[in-house]
Protein backbone atom coordinates (compact mmCIF):
# COMPACT_ATOMS: atom_id res chain seq x y z
CA UNK A 1 0.00 0.00 0.00
CA UNK A 2 1.73 2.69 -1.57
CA UNK A 3 2.17 6.16 1.79
CA UNK A 4 0.21 8.80 1.93
CA UNK A 5 1.59 12.11 0.85
CA UNK A 6 2.35 14.53 3.95
CA UNK A 7 -0.09 17.43 2.49
CA UNK A 8 -2.92 15.16 2.66
CA UNK A 9 -1.97 13.11 5.66
CA UNK A 10 -1.84 16.53 7.42
CA UNK A 11 -4.89 18.37 6.16
CA UNK A 12 -6.38 21.17 8.13
CA UNK A 13 -9.78 19.68 10.25
CA UNK A 14 -10.44 22.68 11.85
CA UNK A 15 -10.72 26.18 11.28
CA UNK A 16 -7.95 26.53 13.71
CA UNK A 17 -5.53 24.60 12.44
CA UNK A 18 -5.03 26.33 9.11
CA UNK A 19 -2.25 28.48 8.48
CA UNK A 20 -1.64 31.83 7.94
CA UNK A 21 -5.13 32.35 6.66
CA UNK A 22 -6.42 34.29 9.65
CA UNK A 23 -8.50 36.75 8.26
CA UNK A 24 -10.07 34.13 6.39
CA UNK A 25 -10.68 32.01 9.37
CA UNK A 26 -12.22 34.75 11.29
CA UNK A 27 -14.56 35.85 8.73
CA UNK A 28 -16.29 32.36 8.19
CA UNK A 29 -16.12 31.56 11.97
CA UNK A 30 -17.71 34.52 13.27
CA UNK A 31 -20.45 34.16 10.13
CA UNK A 32 -21.03 30.43 11.34
CA UNK A 33 -21.51 31.55 15.00
CA UNK A 34 -23.81 33.91 14.18
CA UNK A 35 -25.75 31.90 12.06
CA UNK A 36 -25.32 34.26 8.53
CA UNK A 37 -23.08 32.29 6.50
CA UNK A 38 -23.96 33.51 3.32
CA UNK A 39 -25.15 31.31 0.09
CA UNK A 40 -22.92 31.53 -2.39
CA UNK A 41 -18.65 31.94 -1.75
CA UNK A 42 -16.04 32.58 -3.76
CA UNK A 43 -12.96 31.57 -2.36
CA UNK A 44 -9.45 32.95 -4.86
CA UNK A 45 -5.37 32.72 -4.12
CA UNK A 46 -2.41 31.16 -5.49
CA UNK A 47 -2.26 27.36 -5.42
CA UNK A 48 -1.77 25.30 -2.26
CA UNK A 49 -3.24 27.88 -0.13
CA UNK A 50 -5.77 25.86 1.41
CA UNK A 51 -8.90 26.91 -0.70
CA UNK A 52 -10.97 23.33 -1.00
CA UNK A 53 -9.68 22.57 2.64
CA UNK A 54 -11.39 25.49 4.30
CA UNK A 55 -14.14 24.65 1.61
CA UNK A 56 -14.87 21.42 3.46
CA UNK A 57 -14.45 22.59 6.84
CA UNK A 58 -16.91 25.16 6.38
CA UNK A 59 -19.16 22.15 4.84
CA UNK A 60 -18.35 19.92 8.09
CA UNK A 61 -19.30 22.80 10.46
CA UNK A 62 -22.79 23.87 8.60
CA UNK A 63 -23.95 19.85 8.79
CA UNK A 64 -22.05 18.84 12.29
CA UNK A 65 -24.52 18.01 15.16
CA UNK A 66 -21.75 19.34 17.71
CA UNK A 67 -20.14 22.45 16.43
CA UNK A 68 -17.95 24.44 19.49
CA UNK A 69 -17.69 27.82 18.94
CA UNK A 70 -17.38 27.82 14.91
CA UNK A 71 -15.43 24.60 14.20
CA UNK A 72 -16.59 21.40 13.56
CA UNK A 73 -16.23 18.35 16.25
CA UNK A 74 -14.48 16.16 13.52
CA UNK A 75 -16.64 13.62 15.48
CA UNK A 76 -19.93 12.91 14.36
CA UNK A 77 -21.32 11.00 11.59
CA UNK A 78 -21.35 14.17 9.50
CA UNK A 79 -18.06 15.57 10.12
CA UNK A 80 -16.61 11.67 9.70
CA UNK A 81 -18.17 11.40 6.32
CA UNK A 82 -17.02 14.43 5.02
CA UNK A 83 -13.50 13.88 5.45
CA UNK A 84 -14.13 10.12 3.86
CA UNK A 85 -15.43 11.61 0.84
CA UNK A 86 -19.07 10.18 0.97
CA UNK A 87 -21.41 12.71 2.37
CA UNK A 88 -24.50 13.09 1.25
CA UNK A 89 -24.58 17.07 1.73
CA UNK A 90 -21.55 17.60 0.27
CA UNK A 91 -21.07 17.67 -3.51
CA UNK A 92 -17.42 18.29 -5.63
CA UNK A 93 -17.39 18.86 -8.94
CA UNK A 94 -14.04 19.93 -10.79
CA UNK A 95 -15.26 22.54 -13.39
CA UNK A 96 -11.69 21.92 -15.28
CA UNK A 97 -13.07 18.15 -16.55
CA UNK A 98 -16.62 18.83 -15.91
CA UNK A 99 -17.12 22.43 -17.70
CA UNK A 100 -20.11 21.92 -19.68
CA UNK A 101 -23.71 23.04 -19.94
CA UNK A 102 -24.57 19.58 -19.58
CA UNK A 103 -22.60 19.02 -16.33
CA UNK A 104 -23.86 22.04 -14.86
CA UNK A 105 -27.29 21.17 -15.24
CA UNK A 106 -27.39 18.15 -14.24
CA UNK A 107 -26.18 19.72 -11.24
CA UNK A 108 -29.26 22.62 -10.88
CA UNK A 109 -31.39 19.29 -11.31
CA UNK A 110 -30.31 18.31 -8.21
CA UNK A 111 -29.91 21.46 -5.92
CA UNK A 112 -33.66 21.48 -5.12
CA UNK A 113 -33.68 17.65 -3.59
CA UNK A 114 -32.87 17.54 -0.06
CA UNK A 115 -30.16 16.01 2.57
CA UNK A 116 -29.83 14.53 5.56
CA UNK A 117 -28.02 17.41 6.75
CA UNK A 118 -29.00 21.06 7.73
CA UNK A 119 -27.57 22.27 4.32
CA UNK A 120 -26.32 20.81 0.75
CA UNK A 121 -23.10 22.52 -0.34
CA UNK A 122 -21.51 22.56 -3.58
CA UNK A 123 -17.90 22.87 -4.07
CA UNK A 124 -16.67 23.94 -7.21
CA UNK A 125 -13.02 23.46 -8.06
CA UNK A 126 -11.33 25.85 -10.98
CA UNK A 127 -14.79 27.42 -11.69
CA UNK A 128 -12.90 29.57 -13.95
CA UNK A 129 -12.13 26.72 -16.33
CA UNK A 130 -15.74 26.82 -17.13
CA UNK A 131 -17.53 27.26 -20.85
CA UNK A 132 -19.25 30.28 -21.38
CA UNK A 133 -22.59 28.22 -21.77
CA UNK A 134 -21.99 26.80 -18.28
CA UNK A 135 -21.00 29.84 -16.86
CA UNK A 136 -24.34 31.15 -17.52
CA UNK A 137 -26.37 28.04 -16.56
CA UNK A 138 -24.51 28.39 -13.05
CA UNK A 139 -25.57 32.14 -12.72
CA UNK A 140 -29.20 31.21 -12.97
CA UNK A 141 -28.94 29.04 -9.86
CA UNK A 142 -26.87 31.52 -8.17
CA UNK A 143 -29.04 34.28 -8.66
CA UNK A 144 -32.05 32.32 -6.75
CA UNK A 145 -31.02 29.34 -5.02
CA UNK A 146 -32.72 26.92 -2.48
CA UNK A 147 -32.46 28.32 1.10
CA UNK A 148 -30.31 25.15 2.62
CA UNK A 149 -28.14 25.10 -0.66
CA UNK A 150 -24.32 26.78 0.19
CA UNK A 151 -22.17 27.45 -3.09
CA UNK A 152 -18.37 27.36 -2.95
CA UNK A 153 -16.70 28.55 -6.09
CA UNK A 154 -12.67 28.32 -5.94
CA UNK A 155 -10.41 29.36 -8.33
CA UNK A 156 -6.60 30.58 -8.74
CA UNK A 157 -7.80 33.18 -11.56
CA UNK A 158 -10.90 34.97 -10.36
CA UNK A 159 -10.67 37.57 -13.31
CA UNK A 160 -11.15 34.84 -16.08
CA UNK A 161 -15.30 34.70 -14.02
CA UNK A 162 -17.81 36.71 -14.84
CA UNK A 163 -18.47 39.94 -12.97
CA UNK A 164 -22.60 38.60 -12.76
CA UNK A 165 -21.13 35.64 -11.04
CA UNK A 166 -18.81 37.53 -8.87
CA UNK A 167 -21.44 40.36 -7.92
CA UNK A 168 -23.04 37.38 -6.68
CA UNK A 169 -20.89 35.97 -4.06
CA UNK A 170 -18.74 36.65 -1.60
CA UNK A 171 -15.12 37.08 -2.32
CA UNK A 172 -12.61 36.12 -0.02
CA UNK A 173 -8.62 36.02 -1.00
CA UNK A 174 -6.58 33.36 0.00
CA UNK A 175 -2.41 34.59 0.29
CA UNK A 176 0.75 32.78 0.09
CA UNK A 177 2.35 31.43 3.67
CA UNK A 178 4.59 34.21 4.93
CA UNK A 179 8.15 32.19 5.11
CA UNK A 180 7.99 32.25 9.03
CA UNK A 181 4.81 30.47 9.61
CA UNK A 182 5.65 28.30 6.96
CA UNK A 183 8.65 27.48 8.52
CA UNK A 184 7.43 26.80 11.74
CA UNK A 185 4.91 24.76 10.33
CA UNK A 186 7.13 22.07 7.90
CA UNK A 187 9.41 21.69 11.42
CA UNK A 188 6.13 20.45 13.31
CA UNK A 189 5.51 18.53 9.91
CA UNK A 190 8.92 16.84 9.70
CA UNK A 191 8.85 16.33 13.75
CA UNK A 192 5.39 14.49 13.94
CA UNK A 193 6.47 12.29 10.63
CA UNK A 194 10.00 11.14 11.95
CA UNK A 195 11.85 13.46 9.86
CA UNK A 196 15.17 13.98 11.02
CA UNK A 197 16.01 17.43 8.97
CA UNK A 198 18.85 20.39 9.36
CA UNK A 199 18.27 23.64 8.25
CA UNK A 200 19.35 24.08 5.12
CA UNK A 201 16.81 21.12 4.10
CA UNK A 202 14.04 23.60 5.43
CA UNK A 203 15.80 26.41 3.53
CA UNK A 204 15.51 24.32 0.49
CA UNK A 205 11.84 22.91 0.94
CA UNK A 206 11.18 26.48 1.79
CA UNK A 207 12.47 28.07 -1.74
CA UNK A 208 11.10 25.37 -3.56
CA UNK A 209 7.62 26.01 -2.33
CA UNK A 210 7.56 29.44 -2.58
CA UNK A 211 4.51 30.29 0.01
CA UNK A 212 2.31 27.57 -1.00
CA UNK A 213 2.04 24.96 1.82
CA UNK A 214 1.18 22.05 -0.42
CA UNK A 215 4.17 22.68 -2.50
CA UNK A 216 6.23 23.21 0.13
CA UNK A 217 5.20 19.44 1.74
CA UNK A 218 5.73 18.07 -1.82
CA UNK A 219 9.43 19.40 -1.64
CA UNK A 220 9.77 18.57 1.94
CA UNK A 221 8.45 14.72 1.32
CA UNK A 222 11.24 14.66 -2.00
CA UNK A 223 14.30 15.76 0.26
CA UNK A 224 12.94 13.68 2.75
CA UNK A 225 12.74 10.44 0.55
CA UNK A 226 16.51 11.51 -1.15
CA UNK A 227 18.61 11.13 2.36
CA UNK A 228 18.53 15.29 2.81
CA UNK A 229 20.40 15.39 0.24
CA UNK A 230 20.32 18.78 -1.65
CA UNK A 231 23.89 19.15 -3.51
CA UNK A 232 22.77 18.99 -6.76
CA UNK A 233 20.99 22.17 -6.41
CA UNK A 234 22.34 25.12 -8.43
CA UNK A 235 24.57 27.71 -5.87
CA UNK A 236 23.02 30.56 -7.44
CA UNK A 237 25.41 33.04 -4.63
CA UNK A 238 28.02 32.27 -7.41
CA UNK A 239 25.91 33.85 -10.20
CA UNK A 240 25.66 36.80 -8.21
CA UNK A 241 28.77 36.64 -7.78
CA UNK A 242 29.83 36.94 -11.05
CA UNK A 243 27.46 39.76 -11.62
CA UNK A 244 28.84 41.76 -8.60
CA UNK A 245 32.73 40.84 -9.54
CA UNK A 246 31.92 41.41 -13.33
CA UNK A 247 33.63 37.75 -14.24
CA UNK A 248 32.65 36.85 -17.23
CA UNK A 249 34.76 33.12 -17.14
CA UNK A 250 33.21 32.42 -13.84
CA UNK A 251 29.85 32.58 -14.93
CA UNK A 252 30.05 30.57 -17.88
CA UNK A 253 32.20 27.90 -15.84
CA UNK A 254 29.40 28.03 -13.53
CA UNK A 255 26.78 27.23 -16.60
CA UNK A 256 28.77 24.72 -18.03
CA UNK A 257 28.23 23.23 -14.53
CA UNK A 258 24.84 23.04 -13.58
CA UNK A 259 23.95 22.23 -17.68
CA UNK A 260 26.32 18.69 -16.62
CA UNK A 261 24.56 18.28 -13.60
CA UNK A 262 21.22 18.23 -15.66
CA UNK A 263 20.10 21.19 -15.23
CA UNK A 264 18.27 23.06 -18.01
CA UNK A 265 19.39 26.37 -19.23
CA UNK A 266 15.67 27.80 -18.87
CA UNK A 267 15.01 26.15 -15.74
CA UNK A 268 18.57 27.64 -14.71
CA UNK A 269 17.49 31.06 -16.14
CA UNK A 270 14.06 30.78 -14.18
CA UNK A 271 15.37 30.15 -10.69
CA UNK A 272 18.50 33.24 -10.83
CA UNK A 273 15.63 34.92 -11.79
CA UNK A 274 13.46 34.54 -8.93
CA UNK A 275 16.73 34.29 -6.28
CA UNK A 276 17.11 38.45 -8.45
CA UNK A 277 13.46 39.38 -7.24
CA UNK A 278 14.37 37.93 -3.74
CA UNK A 279 17.49 40.24 -3.52
CA UNK A 280 15.32 43.26 -4.48
CA UNK A 281 12.33 42.65 -2.75
CA UNK A 282 15.02 42.05 0.34
CA UNK A 283 15.93 45.80 0.49
CA UNK A 284 12.17 46.91 -1.01
CA UNK A 285 9.92 44.58 1.10
CA UNK A 286 11.33 41.24 2.77
CA UNK A 287 8.00 40.38 4.32
CA UNK A 288 7.71 39.35 0.56
CA UNK A 289 9.55 36.87 0.60
CA UNK A 290 9.50 33.11 1.45
CA UNK A 291 12.94 32.93 3.19
CA UNK A 292 13.66 32.56 7.20
CA UNK A 293 13.60 36.12 8.78
CA UNK A 294 17.45 34.81 10.10
CA UNK A 295 19.23 35.14 6.13
CA UNK A 296 17.14 38.22 5.76
CA UNK A 297 20.58 40.31 6.19
CA UNK A 298 22.65 37.72 3.87
CA UNK A 299 20.54 38.82 1.46
CA UNK A 300 19.85 42.01 1.99
CA UNK A 301 23.55 42.47 2.31
CA UNK A 302 24.09 41.02 -1.07
CA UNK A 303 21.81 43.05 -2.62
CA UNK A 304 23.17 46.25 -1.30
CA UNK A 305 26.53 44.99 -2.80
CA UNK A 306 25.33 44.58 -6.10
CA UNK A 307 23.19 47.29 -6.23
CA UNK A 308 19.02 48.01 -7.03
CA UNK A 309 20.17 49.37 -10.47
CA UNK A 310 22.01 46.12 -11.46
CA UNK A 311 19.57 44.06 -9.84
CA UNK A 312 16.74 45.55 -12.25
CA UNK A 313 18.53 45.22 -15.30
CA UNK A 314 20.15 42.21 -14.39
CA UNK A 315 15.87 41.06 -14.05
CA UNK A 316 15.03 42.37 -17.47
CA UNK A 317 17.79 41.36 -19.45
CA UNK A 318 16.97 37.67 -17.65
CA UNK A 319 13.15 38.25 -18.92
CA UNK A 320 14.23 39.33 -22.14
CA UNK A 321 16.53 35.68 -22.81
CA UNK A 322 13.75 33.16 -21.60
CA UNK A 323 11.43 34.67 -24.24
CA UNK A 324 14.18 34.54 -26.78
CA UNK A 325 14.39 30.66 -25.66
CA UNK A 326 11.03 29.89 -27.08
CA UNK A 327 12.62 30.11 -30.47
CA UNK A 328 16.41 29.38 -30.39
CA UNK A 329 17.78 26.27 -31.60
CA UNK A 330 19.90 25.97 -28.20
CA UNK A 331 18.20 27.82 -25.26
CA UNK A 332 21.60 27.32 -23.55
CA UNK A 333 23.25 30.13 -26.19
CA UNK A 334 20.88 33.01 -25.04
CA UNK A 335 21.42 32.52 -21.42
CA UNK A 336 25.18 32.43 -21.85
CA UNK A 337 24.59 35.56 -24.26
CA UNK A 338 22.72 37.01 -21.09
CA UNK A 339 25.39 36.51 -18.97
CA UNK A 340 28.43 37.81 -21.13
CA UNK A 341 26.18 40.82 -21.65
CA UNK A 342 25.77 41.37 -18.16
CA UNK A 343 29.07 40.67 -16.28
CA UNK A 344 31.04 42.90 -18.51
CA UNK A 345 28.46 45.88 -20.35
CA UNK A 346 31.48 48.13 -20.81
CA UNK A 347 29.69 49.24 -23.86
CA UNK A 348 26.34 48.73 -23.09
CA UNK A 349 23.45 50.98 -23.42
CA UNK A 350 20.51 52.13 -21.59
CA UNK A 351 19.26 53.97 -18.53
CA UNK A 352 19.82 51.05 -16.66
CA UNK A 353 22.94 50.02 -17.82
CA UNK A 354 24.76 53.18 -17.36
CA UNK A 355 22.68 53.58 -13.61
CA UNK A 356 24.23 49.97 -12.86
CA UNK A 357 27.64 51.41 -14.04
CA UNK A 358 27.29 54.54 -11.88
CA UNK A 359 26.69 52.34 -8.88
CA UNK A 360 29.99 50.33 -9.62
CA UNK A 361 31.97 53.27 -9.59
CA UNK A 362 30.32 54.60 -6.39
CA UNK A 363 30.99 51.48 -4.82
CA UNK A 364 34.41 51.98 -5.38
CA UNK A 365 35.59 55.00 -5.36
CA UNK A 366 33.59 54.40 -1.42
CA UNK A 367 36.07 51.11 -0.83
CA UNK A 368 38.97 53.64 -2.16
CA UNK A 369 39.70 51.65 -5.03
CA UNK A 370 39.87 53.05 -8.95
CA UNK A 371 38.26 51.33 -10.88
CA UNK A 372 41.14 51.98 -13.82
CA UNK A 373 43.67 50.26 -11.15
CA UNK A 374 42.38 47.08 -11.42
CA UNK A 375 44.21 46.30 -15.04
CA UNK A 376 45.47 48.37 -18.48
CA UNK A 377 42.81 51.19 -19.86
CA UNK A 378 40.68 49.84 -22.73
CA UNK A 379 38.87 51.61 -25.61
CA UNK A 380 34.89 52.35 -25.31
CA UNK A 381 34.46 51.08 -28.61
CA UNK A 382 36.58 47.84 -28.94
CA UNK A 383 37.28 46.98 -25.56
CA UNK A 384 40.85 45.64 -26.30
CA UNK A 385 43.69 47.51 -23.89
CA UNK A 386 45.46 50.61 -25.07
CA UNK A 387 48.85 50.70 -25.78
CA UNK A 388 50.68 52.80 -22.99
CA UNK A 389 47.56 53.73 -21.86
CA UNK A 390 48.73 53.60 -17.54
CA UNK A 391 51.58 56.47 -19.13
CA UNK A 392 48.56 58.60 -20.08
CA UNK A 393 46.73 58.10 -17.04
CA UNK A 394 46.29 61.39 -15.05
CA UNK A 395 47.50 61.35 -11.64
CA UNK A 396 44.98 62.19 -8.96
CA UNK A 397 46.16 66.05 -9.04
CA UNK A 398 44.60 66.70 -12.33
CA UNK A 399 48.00 67.17 -13.84
CA UNK A 400 49.60 66.29 -16.96
CA UNK A 401 51.75 62.79 -16.59
CA UNK A 402 55.67 63.39 -17.52
CA UNK A 403 56.84 60.97 -20.02
CA UNK A 404 59.54 58.91 -18.66
CA UNK A 405 63.19 59.52 -20.29
CA UNK A 406 64.23 56.84 -22.44
CA UNK A 407 67.79 57.24 -20.83
CA UNK A 408 66.13 56.84 -17.51
CA UNK A 409 66.00 53.13 -16.48
CA UNK A 410 63.75 51.69 -13.84
CA UNK A 411 65.84 51.88 -11.33
CA UNK A 412 67.26 54.78 -11.43
CA UNK A 413 66.07 57.92 -8.76
CA UNK A 414 64.83 59.48 -11.54
CA UNK A 415 61.65 57.32 -12.14
CA UNK A 416 60.50 57.53 -8.71
CA UNK A 417 57.88 60.42 -8.83
CA UNK A 418 57.99 62.90 -6.11
CA UNK A 419 55.53 62.67 -3.38
CA UNK A 420 53.33 65.73 -3.36
CA UNK A 421 52.92 67.55 -0.29
CA UNK A 422 50.27 66.22 2.69
CA UNK A 423 48.96 69.97 2.96
CA UNK A 424 48.91 70.31 -0.99
CA UNK A 425 46.66 66.74 -0.78
CA UNK A 426 44.30 67.99 1.73
CA UNK A 427 43.25 71.42 0.38
CA UNK A 428 42.66 69.56 -3.45
CA UNK A 429 40.46 67.02 -1.17
CA UNK A 430 38.59 70.22 0.10
CA UNK A 431 38.02 71.60 -3.28
CA UNK A 432 34.60 71.20 -4.96
CA UNK A 433 34.67 69.45 -7.92
CA UNK A 434 33.59 71.15 -10.90
CA UNK A 435 32.91 70.27 -14.59
CA UNK A 436 34.26 73.08 -16.38
CA UNK A 437 36.85 72.67 -18.96
CA UNK A 438 40.40 73.91 -17.72
CA UNK A 439 42.15 76.77 -20.19
CA UNK A 440 45.42 75.58 -21.84
CA UNK A 441 46.89 78.76 -19.17
CA UNK A 442 45.25 76.75 -16.53
CA UNK A 443 46.79 73.49 -17.72
CA UNK A 444 50.34 75.20 -18.19
CA UNK A 445 50.18 76.53 -14.31
CA UNK A 446 49.07 72.31 -13.02
CA UNK A 447 52.07 71.00 -14.36
CA UNK A 448 54.55 72.51 -16.61
CA UNK A 449 55.53 69.91 -19.33
CA UNK A 450 58.25 67.57 -19.20
CA UNK A 451 58.21 66.92 -22.96
CA UNK A 452 58.95 69.76 -25.22
CA UNK A 453 56.42 70.29 -28.71
CA UNK A 454 59.50 70.32 -31.10
CA UNK A 455 59.21 66.16 -30.00
CA UNK A 456 55.83 65.96 -31.94
CA UNK A 457 54.91 66.65 -35.42
CA UNK A 458 52.31 65.82 -37.64
CA UNK A 459 53.11 62.07 -38.11
CA UNK A 460 53.13 61.64 -34.49
CA UNK A 461 49.71 63.83 -33.41
CA UNK A 462 47.98 61.78 -36.24
CA UNK A 463 49.04 58.27 -34.96
CA UNK A 464 47.99 59.57 -31.15
CA UNK A 465 44.91 60.95 -32.63
CA UNK A 466 44.08 58.02 -34.35
CA UNK A 467 45.08 55.06 -31.52
CA UNK A 468 44.08 56.60 -28.95
CA UNK A 469 42.50 59.99 -28.28
CA UNK A 470 39.52 59.39 -31.13
CA UNK A 471 38.77 55.76 -29.18
CA UNK A 472 39.03 57.61 -26.05
CA UNK A 473 36.35 60.10 -26.76
CA UNK A 474 32.78 58.65 -25.47
CA UNK A 475 29.24 60.45 -26.70
CA UNK A 476 28.27 63.15 -28.45
CA UNK A 477 32.00 64.37 -28.51
CA UNK A 478 32.71 60.74 -30.25
CA UNK A 479 30.75 61.21 -32.94
CA UNK A 480 31.41 64.64 -33.67
CA UNK A 481 34.72 64.26 -34.03
CA UNK A 482 34.93 61.03 -35.61
CA UNK A 483 35.36 62.41 -39.52
CA UNK A 484 37.96 64.83 -38.10
CA UNK A 485 41.70 64.43 -39.01
CA UNK A 486 44.69 66.17 -37.98
CA UNK A 487 45.80 69.32 -40.01
CA UNK A 488 48.92 71.27 -39.46
CA UNK A 489 51.07 71.02 -36.40
CA UNK A 490 53.07 73.22 -35.24
CA UNK A 491 55.27 74.53 -31.78
CA UNK A 492 53.75 77.70 -30.25
CA UNK A 493 54.74 79.74 -27.07
CA UNK A 494 52.59 77.67 -24.94
CA UNK A 495 52.94 74.34 -26.36
CA UNK A 496 51.69 73.04 -29.05
CA UNK A 497 49.25 74.40 -32.32
CA UNK A 498 47.15 71.24 -33.39
CA UNK A 499 44.70 71.54 -36.37
CA UNK A 500 41.97 69.74 -36.90
CA UNK A 501 39.90 69.17 -40.11
CA UNK A 502 36.29 69.29 -40.32
CA UNK A 503 33.76 68.31 -43.45
CA UNK A 504 31.93 71.58 -43.14
CA UNK A 505 31.24 75.19 -41.08
CA UNK A 506 28.00 73.02 -39.74
CA UNK A 507 29.73 70.27 -38.32
CA UNK A 508 32.60 72.84 -36.90
CA UNK A 509 30.29 75.03 -35.04
CA UNK A 510 28.57 71.53 -33.28
CA UNK A 511 32.37 70.61 -32.56
CA UNK A 512 33.36 74.01 -30.79
CA UNK A 513 30.78 73.01 -27.87
CA UNK A 514 33.23 70.14 -27.37
CA UNK A 515 36.24 71.54 -28.22
CA UNK A 516 37.73 71.96 -24.59
CA UNK A 517 37.42 68.26 -23.93
CA UNK A 518 39.24 66.96 -26.51
CA UNK A 519 41.59 69.56 -26.14
CA UNK A 520 42.35 68.48 -22.74
CA UNK A 521 41.99 64.87 -24.19
CA UNK A 522 44.86 65.49 -26.60
CA UNK A 523 47.17 67.26 -23.95
CA UNK A 524 46.87 64.43 -21.96
CA UNK A 525 48.13 62.10 -24.45
CA UNK A 526 50.90 63.47 -25.67
CA UNK A 527 52.18 65.41 -22.46
CA UNK A 528 52.38 69.02 -23.23
CA UNK A 529 49.79 72.06 -23.56
CA UNK A 530 48.00 71.83 -26.45
CA UNK A 531 45.92 74.86 -28.25
CA UNK A 532 43.24 73.11 -30.60
CA UNK A 533 41.99 74.83 -33.29
CA UNK A 534 38.67 73.65 -35.91
CA UNK A 535 39.13 74.10 -39.13
CA UNK A 536 37.32 72.79 -42.53
CA UNK A 537 38.49 70.90 -44.90
CA UNK A 538 38.74 72.69 -48.55
CA UNK A 539 40.21 75.45 -49.96
CA UNK A 540 37.75 78.02 -48.34
CA UNK A 541 38.91 77.91 -44.73
CA UNK A 542 41.53 80.02 -44.22
CA UNK A 543 41.85 81.36 -40.71
CA UNK A 544 40.82 79.85 -37.42
CA UNK A 545 41.03 81.03 -33.72
CA UNK A 546 41.32 78.78 -30.74
CA UNK A 547 37.65 79.78 -29.86
CA UNK A 548 35.95 80.26 -33.47
CA UNK A 549 36.00 79.27 -36.94
CA UNK A 550 36.32 81.44 -39.58
CA UNK A 551 35.14 80.62 -43.38
CA UNK A 552 36.40 82.76 -46.23
CA UNK A 553 35.03 82.46 -49.24
CA UNK A 554 37.36 83.41 -52.38
CA UNK A 555 36.90 86.11 -54.68
CA UNK A 556 35.01 85.92 -58.30
CA UNK A 557 36.45 87.81 -60.86
CA UNK A 558 34.18 88.65 -63.84
CA UNK A 559 36.34 88.26 -66.62
CA UNK A 560 36.96 84.86 -65.81
CA UNK A 561 32.84 84.00 -66.65
CA UNK A 562 32.49 82.96 -70.31
CA UNK A 563 29.12 82.50 -71.74
CA UNK A 564 28.50 78.27 -72.44
CA UNK A 565 28.91 77.25 -76.17
CA UNK A 566 25.43 77.89 -77.86
CA UNK A 567 24.10 74.44 -79.70
CA UNK A 568 21.85 74.52 -82.50
CA UNK A 569 18.51 73.15 -81.60
CA UNK A 570 17.10 70.22 -84.21
CA UNK A 571 13.85 68.81 -85.00
CA UNK A 572 12.75 65.34 -83.99
CA UNK A 573 12.82 64.11 -87.74
CA UNK A 574 16.20 65.09 -88.02
CA UNK A 575 17.39 63.60 -85.41
CA UNK A 576 15.65 60.18 -86.24
CA UNK A 577 17.58 60.59 -89.88
CA UNK A 578 20.62 60.24 -87.67
CA UNK A 579 20.12 57.63 -86.18
CA UNK A 580 18.54 55.64 -89.07
CA UNK A 581 20.69 56.37 -92.49
CA UNK A 582 18.89 56.20 -95.85
CA UNK A 583 15.37 56.91 -94.33
CA UNK A 584 13.10 59.60 -95.99
CA UNK A 585 10.43 61.60 -94.60
CA UNK A 586 6.75 60.77 -96.15
CA UNK A 587 3.81 63.40 -95.53
CA UNK A 588 0.76 62.17 -95.69
CA UNK A 589 -2.56 64.40 -96.43
CA UNK A 590 -5.67 62.99 -94.63
CA UNK A 591 -8.94 62.70 -97.44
Amino acid sequence: MATQSLYRRYRPRRFDELRGQEHIVRALREAVKAGREGQAYLFSGPRGTGKTTTARILAKVLNCTNPSDGEPCCECDSCIAVEQGNSYDVFELDAASNNSVENIRGLIDKVSLGTPGRHKVYILDEVHMLSAGASAALLKVLEEPPEHVVFVLATTDPQKLKDTIRSRTQHLQFHLLPSDTLAEHIRWVAEDAGFALDDHIIDAALAKGGGSARDTLSALELLAAGGSDVDDSVDLSEFIRCLVDADTGIALSATAHAISNGHDPRTLCEELLRHLRDLFLSVMSPEMISIRHDRLDDLAATAQELGNASIVRAMERLGSALVEMRFAPDPRIMFEIALVQLTGDGGADGQSALLARLERLERALAEGDSPQAKGPPRSSSTGKAIVGGRARRPDPSGSIPRPAAENVTADSPASAPEPAPPVAQEQDEQQPATTATPTAPELREQSPPAATSSEHDEHSVTAVWSDSVRSSLTGMTRALFAPASVGAVSSSANGLSVELLLPSQVHAQKCEVHRGAVQQQLAQSLGVVVELALNVEGPTAVTQSPGMTEIVEEPIDPNDIVDAPTTPQRSPEEEIADIFPGTRLITTTDD
